[in-house]
């Protein structure tokens, strides 16, 4: 990966690498100090500090995001992990179902300082959470090596996960019941509220994450007629891309001899790509010197030997179906069926969908059968490992900087605009910074 606007030791919201990381041994420290002293308090403190940095990961995970403030360079870069294809779990982003563990721990934290006797096996439980939490960190380690980033909040989490294990571990040894026979307790009335109180406090708490992530607003740049000056639109521009380019096959959104072209890669399975895929038109829509270019990027290891596993289990078929699409001039009728019903993307699906859009079902089904079909989504897709993408929605823009040049953007949707309006304003190609 190369061609980084951030450099080492510089974040993008003027933290540095050494602030970030004394912050988080900081935090570690208080939350270890405090274990020391009583066990509970200890766990409490680090599920606070857990709670806040899933909270502000979960806030980045959403497409409209600003860039984060543990962005680094290319090595350590939070964005790059917080999107990637690891970054959910059934559909929900792995940052809020955390913040939903953190939740209940400090729920059985203060049930336990208010009535021992009814929360006796508290430590237990979250002992039993802490072990899967940490597992789960481990699998996110690993991921990070696939993605060829590391995000330092996440880190901060794999420790606050340890500090949980091992607190709750060392409150269950001074019990009077051992681990394992607690945590059968559990599941039985001897065990006291501890399971119900835990389980409340995370349903509610995630649906209540849910519910505000749901509706985070797509604020532009700025509200104002004036134009953003070109140092600050620069931060919504990650990198430029010299590996990005098109071929002129792909389908095109808008006026094709517009001004202004955004490259888009994306999944048909992918939850934000069916987010971000309706703002793009509408971006167009109303900017009619700005079109879309589409390049698939399944991220099932069907089709994209860049995938560990068969993730998107259907994202192969549905880009195949995009693919034929496009051959009878249906891609965005279908597409945008397709990003609206992403848990019905099988065959049987597709081809109620394409019926709907007024396709030829049958040809639809017999081209999505044909290797051509399938070596132009590897097209796609290699034409994607050399943009250097590592997750979807991957958006590039050319048009503002220079003949030729494509940078990969941060920007949300809404934030495309103001670099088109700095760039007018400026009556010169905006400055890429690498």
């Amino acid at each position: 990966m190369t061609g980084w606007m951030a450099q080492m030791g510089v974040v993008g919201a003027g933290f540095g690498f050494s602030t970030l990381i004394g912050g988080i041994a900081g935090g570690w420290l208080v939350a270890a100090g405090l274990m020391a002293w009583r066990r509970m308090a200890g766990i409490g403190a680090a599920a606070l500090m857990g709670l806040g940095v899933s909270l502000y990961l979960g806030r980045q995970h959403h497409p409209n995001h600003a860039p984060s403030a543990c962005n680094v360079d290319d090595l350590f870069n939070c964005d790059l992990v917080n999107t990637s294809q690891y970054s959910e779990l059934f559909g929900l982003p792995i940052s809020l179902i955390g913040a939903a563990f953190y939740v209940g721990v400090l729920a059985l934290v203060v049930m336990w300082h208010r009535s021992e006797a009814a929360y006796s096996r508290a430590p237990h439980l979250i002992a039993v959470g802490g072990v899967a939490s940490v597992l789960y960190s481990v699998f996110l380690a690993w991921a990070s090596t696939q993605v060829g980033a590391w995000c330092l909040f996440c880190i901060s989490l794999y420790g606050v996960n340890a500090l949980i294990l091992g607190g709750a571990v060392w409150a269950v040894k001074e019990s009077d019941t051992g681990l394992g026979a607690g945590a059968k307790q559990l599941l039985t009335s001897s065990g006291g509220s501890s399971l119900g109180s835990m389980l409340t406090a995370f349903a509610v708490a995630l649906a209540a994450s849910m519910f505000w992530y749901n509706n985070l607003g797509d604020a532009p740049l700025s509200s104002s007629s004036t134009a953003a000056a070109p140092a600050e639109v620069s931060s919504l521009i990650e990198r430029v891309a010299d590996g990005a380019d098109v071929d002129g096959t792909e389908p095109v959104y808008g006026n094709p001899a517009a001004s202004y072209t955004i490259l888009e890669w994306a999944d048909f399975e992918c939850p934000h790509c069916g987010i971000v895929a309706p703002q793009l038109k509408k971006v167009v829509d109303d900017n009619p010197d700005i079109k879309i270019v589409f390049r698939n990027y399944p991220l099932s290891n069907q089709c994209n030997s860049n995938v560990q596993s068969s993730f998107h289990e259907d994202a192969c078929g549905a880009a195949f179906a995009a693919e034929c699409a496009r051959k009878q001039g249906k891609f965005w009728d279908l597409t945008g069926l397709m990003f609206k019903n992403q848990t019905y993307l099988d065959r049987d699906g597709i081809s109620t969908m394409a019926e709907q859009k007024g396709l030829d079902v049958a040809a639809l089904m017999a081209c999505m059968d044909d290797p051509a079909t399938e070596l132009a989504v590897k097209t796609d897709i290699a034409a994607g490992e050399k943009a250097g993408i590592t997750g979807t929605p991957a958006l590039f823009m050319q048009g503002a900087h220079g003949p030729g040049i494509w940078v990969k953007l941060r920007a949300s949707p809404d934030q495309i605009p103001e670099i088109v309006k700095a760039h007018k304003a400026a009556g010169a190609a905006l400055p890429t910074g690498g």
